[in-house]
Protein backbone atom coordinates (compact mmCIF):
# COMPACT_ATOMS: atom_id res chain seq x y z
CA UNK A 1 0.00 0.00 0.00
CA UNK A 2 2.82 2.26 -0.91
CA UNK A 3 1.77 3.22 -4.76
CA UNK A 4 -0.17 2.59 -7.45
CA UNK A 5 1.45 1.26 -9.96
CA UNK A 6 0.43 1.72 -13.91
CA UNK A 7 2.17 -0.08 -16.45
CA UNK A 8 1.81 0.44 -20.33
CA UNK A 9 1.96 -2.70 -21.77
CA UNK A 10 1.88 -4.62 -25.51
CA UNK A 11 1.22 -7.57 -25.83
CA UNK A 12 1.28 -10.05 -29.43
CA UNK A 13 0.79 -13.27 -30.53
CA UNK A 14 2.86 -14.57 -32.99
CA UNK A 15 3.42 -18.15 -34.36
CA UNK A 16 1.59 -19.97 -31.65
CA UNK A 17 3.16 -18.64 -28.62
CA UNK A 18 2.29 -15.12 -26.48
CA UNK A 19 5.29 -12.06 -26.37
CA UNK A 20 4.65 -9.22 -24.36
CA UNK A 21 6.82 -6.04 -23.00
CA UNK A 22 6.43 -2.84 -20.57
CA UNK A 23 6.32 0.19 -22.64
CA UNK A 24 6.09 2.25 -19.59
CA UNK A 25 5.61 2.44 -15.34
CA UNK A 26 4.53 4.80 -13.68
CA UNK A 27 4.70 4.54 -9.64
CA UNK A 28 2.13 6.91 -8.32
CA UNK A 29 2.72 7.55 -4.49
CA UNK A 30 -0.21 6.59 -1.78
CA UNK A 31 -0.77 9.62 0.47
CA UNK A 32 -1.15 8.14 3.83
CA UNK A 33 -4.55 8.41 4.06
CA UNK A 34 -5.49 5.82 1.93
CA UNK A 35 -3.88 3.69 3.74
CA UNK A 36 -5.47 4.46 6.57
CA UNK A 37 -8.75 3.93 5.00
CA UNK A 38 -7.98 0.34 3.56
CA UNK A 39 -7.36 -0.38 7.11
CA UNK A 40 -10.21 0.68 8.87
CA UNK A 41 -12.60 -1.15 5.81
CA UNK A 42 -11.93 -4.28 8.08
CA UNK A 43 -14.05 -2.86 10.71
CA UNK A 44 -16.89 -0.05 8.85
CA UNK A 45 -20.18 -0.28 7.83
CA UNK A 46 -20.97 -1.63 4.11
CA UNK A 47 -21.53 2.13 3.62
CA UNK A 48 -18.08 3.41 3.96
CA UNK A 49 -16.91 0.44 1.61
CA UNK A 50 -19.09 1.51 -0.88
CA UNK A 51 -18.05 5.29 -0.47
CA UNK A 52 -14.18 4.71 -0.17
CA UNK A 53 -14.61 2.13 -3.17
CA UNK A 54 -16.29 4.98 -5.46
CA UNK A 55 -13.78 7.28 -4.13
CA UNK A 56 -10.73 4.98 -4.52
CA UNK A 57 -11.73 4.10 -8.47
CA UNK A 58 -11.81 7.65 -9.44
CA UNK A 59 -8.82 8.41 -7.99
CA UNK A 60 -7.49 5.88 -9.84
CA UNK A 61 -8.92 7.01 -13.14
CA UNK A 62 -7.59 10.60 -12.31
CA UNK A 63 -4.16 8.94 -11.89
CA UNK A 64 -4.34 6.78 -15.28
CA UNK A 65 -5.15 9.89 -16.47
CA UNK A 66 -2.64 11.63 -15.57
CA UNK A 67 -0.17 8.97 -16.97
CA UNK A 68 -1.38 9.03 -20.11
CA UNK A 69 -4.33 9.06 -22.63
CA UNK A 70 -6.48 5.58 -21.93
CA UNK A 71 -8.13 5.79 -25.36
CA UNK A 72 -5.11 4.81 -26.84
CA UNK A 73 -5.40 1.19 -25.05
CA UNK A 74 -7.53 -1.73 -26.23
CA UNK A 75 -8.58 -2.10 -22.28
CA UNK A 76 -7.53 -1.25 -18.87
CA UNK A 77 -7.09 -3.85 -16.32
CA UNK A 78 -7.99 -3.02 -12.45
CA UNK A 79 -6.74 -5.75 -10.08
CA UNK A 80 -8.14 -3.90 -7.35
CA UNK A 81 -6.43 -3.35 -3.79
CA UNK A 82 -7.02 -6.55 -1.96
CA UNK A 83 -8.66 -5.76 1.48
CA UNK A 84 -10.40 -9.25 2.69
CA UNK A 85 -9.35 -12.76 0.87
CA UNK A 86 -10.98 -16.14 3.38
CA UNK A 87 -11.09 -18.30 0.23
CA UNK A 88 -11.80 -21.23 3.30
CA UNK A 89 -14.82 -19.34 4.41
CA UNK A 90 -15.82 -18.72 0.13
CA UNK A 91 -15.29 -15.01 -0.31
CA UNK A 92 -12.47 -12.79 -1.49
CA UNK A 93 -12.84 -8.58 -1.90
CA UNK A 94 -10.96 -6.35 -3.73
CA UNK A 95 -11.55 -2.75 -3.44
CA UNK A 96 -12.06 -1.16 -7.26
CA UNK A 97 -14.99 -1.01 -9.65
CA UNK A 98 -14.63 -1.15 -13.18
CA UNK A 99 -17.55 0.51 -13.45
CA UNK A 100 -16.03 3.60 -12.43
CA UNK A 101 -13.37 3.44 -14.40
CA UNK A 102 -15.38 2.78 -17.28
CA UNK A 103 -17.20 5.31 -16.68
CA UNK A 104 -14.20 7.74 -16.12
CA UNK A 105 -13.05 6.83 -19.83
CA UNK A 106 -16.09 8.16 -20.92
CA UNK A 107 -17.28 4.55 -21.50
CA UNK A 108 -14.91 4.36 -24.79
CA UNK A 109 -12.25 2.30 -22.92
CA UNK A 110 -12.95 -1.61 -21.72
CA UNK A 111 -12.35 -2.43 -18.42
CA UNK A 112 -11.61 -6.25 -16.57
CA UNK A 113 -12.14 -5.66 -12.96
CA UNK A 114 -12.80 -8.23 -9.86
CA UNK A 115 -10.33 -10.93 -11.60
CA UNK A 116 -10.70 -13.10 -8.00
CA UNK A 117 -14.24 -14.17 -7.55
CA UNK A 118 -15.15 -16.54 -10.02
CA UNK A 119 -12.29 -18.46 -8.69
CA UNK A 120 -12.62 -18.60 -5.20
CA UNK A 121 -16.53 -19.29 -6.10
CA UNK A 122 -15.21 -22.50 -7.78
CA UNK A 123 -13.78 -23.64 -4.88
CA UNK A 124 -10.29 -21.93 -5.66
CA UNK A 125 -8.09 -19.84 -3.68
CA UNK A 126 -8.31 -17.13 -5.98
CA UNK A 127 -4.62 -16.82 -5.98
CA UNK A 128 -1.68 -16.88 -7.08
CA UNK A 129 -2.92 -15.56 -10.49
CA UNK A 130 -0.14 -14.38 -11.91
CA UNK A 131 1.43 -18.10 -12.84
CA UNK A 132 -0.67 -18.27 -16.03
CA UNK A 133 1.18 -14.94 -17.61
CA UNK A 134 4.44 -17.12 -16.05
CA UNK A 135 3.83 -20.08 -18.22
CA UNK A 136 2.77 -17.76 -21.09
CA UNK A 137 5.55 -15.41 -21.36
CA UNK A 138 8.11 -16.38 -19.26
CA UNK A 139 8.30 -19.97 -20.06
CA UNK A 140 12.42 -19.65 -20.55
CA UNK A 141 12.70 -19.76 -16.33
CA UNK A 142 12.20 -22.89 -14.45
CA UNK A 143 9.98 -20.77 -11.68
CA UNK A 144 9.13 -17.09 -11.53
CA UNK A 145 9.10 -15.52 -7.91
CA UNK A 146 7.28 -12.47 -6.51
CA UNK A 147 8.65 -10.66 -3.88
CA UNK A 148 5.45 -8.34 -3.47
CA UNK A 149 3.46 -8.17 0.16
CA UNK A 150 3.86 -11.85 0.29
CA UNK A 151 6.37 -14.54 -1.59
CA UNK A 152 5.12 -16.18 -4.24
CA UNK A 153 6.20 -18.79 -6.72
CA UNK A 154 5.28 -20.56 -9.94
CA UNK A 155 7.30 -23.70 -11.66
CA UNK A 156 6.33 -26.35 -14.13
CA UNK A 157 6.17 -29.83 -12.93
CA UNK A 158 5.40 -32.50 -15.61
CA UNK A 159 3.96 -30.21 -18.11
CA UNK A 160 1.39 -28.82 -15.57
CA UNK A 161 1.74 -25.15 -13.95
CA UNK A 162 2.30 -25.49 -10.07
CA UNK A 163 2.21 -22.06 -8.02
CA UNK A 164 1.26 -21.06 -4.41
CA UNK A 165 1.95 -18.33 -1.70
CA UNK A 166 5.24 -19.53 0.52
CA UNK A 167 5.41 -16.79 2.97
CA UNK A 168 4.70 -13.58 3.87
CA UNK A 169 7.64 -10.88 2.61
CA UNK A 170 7.58 -7.14 2.51
CA UNK A 171 4.59 -6.67 4.41
CA UNK A 172 6.77 -8.61 7.69
CA UNK A 173 10.04 -6.29 6.58
CA UNK A 174 8.29 -3.39 5.89
CA UNK A 175 5.81 -3.56 9.59
CA UNK A 176 9.59 -4.28 11.12
CA UNK A 177 11.56 -1.84 9.38
CA UNK A 178 8.88 1.29 11.01
CA UNK A 179 9.59 0.40 14.76
CA UNK A 180 12.90 2.51 13.13
CA UNK A 181 10.70 5.03 11.99
CA UNK A 182 11.63 3.50 8.18
CA UNK A 183 9.31 2.66 5.24
CA UNK A 184 11.02 -0.01 4.62
CA UNK A 185 14.96 -1.51 5.14
CA UNK A 186 16.70 0.02 2.61
CA UNK A 187 18.65 -2.80 0.36
CA UNK A 188 18.06 -5.03 3.94
CA UNK A 189 21.41 -3.28 5.46
CA UNK A 190 19.36 -3.70 8.69
CA UNK A 191 19.02 -6.95 8.47
CA UNK A 192 22.32 -7.41 7.74
CA UNK A 193 23.46 -6.18 10.56
CA UNK A 194 21.73 -8.25 13.59
CA UNK A 195 21.92 -11.62 14.62
CA UNK A 196 19.44 -14.59 13.50
CA UNK A 197 16.76 -15.22 16.84
CA UNK A 198 17.21 -19.19 16.40
CA UNK A 199 13.81 -20.24 18.33
CA UNK A 200 11.69 -17.47 16.95
CA UNK A 201 12.69 -18.49 13.68
CA UNK A 202 12.04 -22.53 14.43
CA UNK A 203 8.69 -21.17 15.60
CA UNK A 204 7.94 -19.04 12.48
CA UNK A 205 9.70 -21.92 10.09
CA UNK A 206 7.07 -24.39 11.87
CA UNK A 207 3.70 -22.67 11.26
CA UNK A 208 1.18 -25.08 10.14
CA UNK A 209 0.67 -23.03 6.75
CA UNK A 210 4.08 -24.11 5.58
CA UNK A 211 3.17 -28.40 6.08
CA UNK A 212 -0.24 -27.43 3.80
CA UNK A 213 0.17 -29.03 0.14
CA UNK A 214 -1.01 -26.36 -2.33
CA UNK A 215 -2.80 -24.89 -3.99
CA UNK A 216 -2.54 -22.26 -0.71
CA UNK A 217 -2.96 -18.35 -0.46
CA UNK A 218 -2.14 -15.71 2.36
CA UNK A 219 -4.16 -12.96 3.65
CA UNK A 220 -3.39 -10.23 6.24
CA UNK A 221 -5.71 -11.86 8.09
CA UNK A 222 -2.86 -14.75 8.10
CA UNK A 223 -0.61 -12.72 9.41
CA UNK A 224 -2.82 -11.14 12.25
CA UNK A 225 -4.00 -14.73 13.68
CA UNK A 226 -0.84 -16.56 12.97
CA UNK A 227 2.26 -14.54 12.39
CA UNK A 228 2.02 -11.62 14.74
CA UNK A 229 1.29 -13.73 17.40
CA UNK A 230 4.76 -15.46 17.28
CA UNK A 231 6.72 -12.68 17.34
CA UNK A 232 4.27 -11.03 20.52
CA UNK A 233 4.64 -14.52 22.40
CA UNK A 234 8.22 -14.40 21.96
CA UNK A 235 7.98 -10.27 23.05
CA UNK A 236 7.04 -11.12 26.17
CA UNK A 237 9.97 -12.94 27.52
CA UNK A 238 12.17 -10.45 26.11
CA UNK A 239 13.29 -7.04 24.51
CA UNK A 240 14.26 -7.96 20.96
CA UNK A 241 16.42 -5.78 18.97
CA UNK A 242 14.47 -4.66 15.27
CA UNK A 243 17.76 -5.41 13.27
CA UNK A 244 17.85 -8.81 15.14
CA UNK A 245 14.06 -9.66 13.54
CA UNK A 246 14.71 -8.31 10.49
CA UNK A 247 17.67 -10.57 10.38
CA UNK A 248 15.43 -13.14 11.63
CA UNK A 249 12.64 -12.46 8.88
CA UNK A 250 14.48 -12.51 6.15
CA UNK A 251 16.10 -15.94 6.84
CA UNK A 252 12.42 -17.21 7.83
CA UNK A 253 11.35 -16.09 4.19
CA UNK A 254 14.62 -17.07 2.39
CA UNK A 255 14.42 -20.66 3.55
CA UNK A 256 10.92 -21.32 2.61
CA UNK A 257 11.55 -19.67 -0.68
CA UNK A 258 14.79 -21.83 -1.13
CA UNK A 259 12.91 -25.20 -0.42
CA UNK A 260 10.37 -24.15 -2.91
CA UNK A 261 12.50 -22.88 -5.56
CA UNK A 262 14.63 -26.61 -5.35
CA UNK A 263 17.31 -25.06 -7.20
CA UNK A 264 16.20 -24.12 -10.48
CA UNK A 265 16.94 -21.15 -12.57
CA UNK A 266 14.36 -18.30 -11.20
CA UNK A 267 12.93 -15.01 -12.45
CA UNK A 268 12.79 -12.63 -9.23
CA UNK A 269 10.85 -9.64 -9.08
CA UNK A 270 8.73 -7.17 -7.00
CA UNK A 271 9.86 -4.87 -4.58
CA UNK A 272 11.79 -7.94 -2.45
CA UNK A 273 14.25 -8.47 -5.44
CA UNK A 274 15.71 -5.07 -3.66
CA UNK A 275 16.38 -6.38 -1.16
CA UNK A 276 19.86 -7.41 -1.27
CA UNK A 277 20.30 -9.19 2.28
CA UNK A 278 17.62 -11.54 1.14
CA UNK A 279 18.75 -11.98 -2.47
CA UNK A 280 22.00 -12.83 -0.64
CA UNK A 281 20.16 -15.51 1.35
CA UNK A 282 18.40 -16.84 -2.12
CA UNK A 283 21.93 -17.52 -3.31
CA UNK A 284 23.59 -18.62 -0.02
CA UNK A 285 25.71 -21.91 -0.40
CA UNK A 286 25.53 -22.96 3.16
CA UNK A 287 21.27 -24.18 4.22
CA UNK A 288 20.02 -21.52 6.31
CA UNK A 289 17.81 -25.32 7.92
CA UNK A 290 18.18 -28.91 7.28
CA UNK A 291 17.46 -29.23 3.50
CA UNK A 292 17.12 -26.15 1.58
CA UNK A 293 19.32 -25.00 -1.30
CA UNK A 294 20.78 -22.10 -2.81
CA UNK A 295 18.84 -21.49 -6.49
CA UNK A 296 19.71 -19.59 -9.41
CA UNK A 297 18.50 -16.08 -9.35
CA UNK A 298 17.41 -14.03 -12.27
CA UNK A 299 16.94 -10.68 -11.41
CA UNK A 300 15.56 -8.46 -14.48
CA UNK A 301 15.69 -4.49 -15.10
CA UNK A 302 14.10 -2.01 -12.96
CA UNK A 303 10.88 -1.91 -15.50
CA UNK A 304 10.36 -5.69 -14.79
CA UNK A 305 11.13 -5.45 -11.31
CA UNK A 306 8.49 -3.03 -10.47
CA UNK A 307 6.06 -3.63 -13.18
CA UNK A 308 6.02 -7.37 -13.42
CA UNK A 309 2.73 -7.78 -11.15
CA UNK A 310 0.59 -4.95 -13.06
CA UNK A 311 2.03 -6.44 -16.24
CA UNK A 312 0.99 -9.91 -15.60
CA UNK A 313 -2.46 -8.22 -14.59
CA UNK A 314 -2.79 -6.21 -17.54
CA UNK A 315 -2.16 -9.77 -19.43
CA UNK A 316 -4.72 -11.55 -17.41
CA UNK A 317 -7.39 -8.76 -18.55
CA UNK A 318 -6.21 -9.03 -22.12
CA UNK A 319 -7.09 -12.97 -21.73
CA UNK A 320 -10.30 -11.90 -20.32
CA UNK A 321 -11.21 -9.70 -23.02
CA UNK A 322 -10.63 -12.41 -25.74
CA UNK A 323 -12.74 -15.03 -23.62
CA UNK A 324 -10.37 -17.33 -22.99
CA UNK A 325 -9.65 -18.59 -20.01
CA UNK A 326 -7.02 -17.13 -17.65
CA UNK A 327 -6.66 -18.89 -14.44
CA UNK A 328 -5.91 -22.74 -14.96
CA UNK A 329 -7.34 -25.40 -11.73
CA UNK A 330 -3.92 -26.86 -11.15
CA UNK A 331 -2.91 -23.46 -9.84
CA UNK A 332 -5.65 -22.02 -7.60
CA UNK A 333 -7.64 -24.99 -6.66
CA UNK A 334 -10.75 -24.00 -8.28
CA UNK A 335 -13.02 -27.11 -9.98
CA UNK A 336 -12.21 -25.61 -13.42
CA UNK A 337 -10.63 -23.65 -15.88
CA UNK A 338 -12.15 -20.22 -16.45
CA UNK A 339 -12.28 -16.54 -17.75
CA UNK A 340 -11.72 -14.58 -14.59
CA UNK A 341 -12.96 -10.95 -14.19
CA UNK A 342 -15.84 -8.65 -15.08
CA UNK A 343 -15.81 -7.13 -17.67
CA UNK A 344 -17.07 -3.85 -18.75
CA UNK A 345 -17.40 -2.59 -22.33
CA UNK A 346 -17.53 -4.68 -25.18
CA UNK A 347 -14.93 -7.47 -25.84
CA UNK A 348 -12.17 -8.11 -28.07
CA UNK A 349 -13.98 -10.59 -30.37
CA UNK A 350 -16.92 -8.68 -31.03
CA UNK A 351 -15.90 -4.86 -31.54
CA UNK A 352 -12.27 -4.81 -32.67
CA UNK A 353 -10.35 -1.31 -31.72
CA UNK A 354 -8.32 0.73 -34.08
CA UNK A 355 -5.14 -0.46 -31.88
CA UNK A 356 -6.01 -4.04 -32.12
CA UNK A 357 -2.56 -6.64 -32.07
CA UNK A 358 -2.67 -10.33 -34.14
CA UNK A 359 -4.96 -12.23 -32.06
CA UNK A 360 -5.01 -15.78 -31.49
Amino acid sequence: MDALDIVEAKFTFVDGHWEGYIEALHEVPLAASWPERFNALTRARAVDWFECEREWSRWCAEQIAACTDPRQFDLVAFSGQTIFHQPAQGYTAQLGSGAELHAAFDAAVPVVSDLRSLDVALGGQGAPLVPVADALLFGEFEACLNLGGFSNISMDHAGCRLAWDVSPCNLVLNNLARRKGLPYDDSGRLAASGRVISKLLEDWINLPYHKQSGPKSLGVEWLEHSFWPVLEQHERNASLATEDLLATAVAYIAIHVRLAAKGGKTLVTGGGALNAELVRRFEETRPIGQVDVPFDVIVPDALLIQGKEAFAFGFLGLLRWLECDNVWPEVTGSSRGHMGGALWGKNGLSSLSPNSMQRP
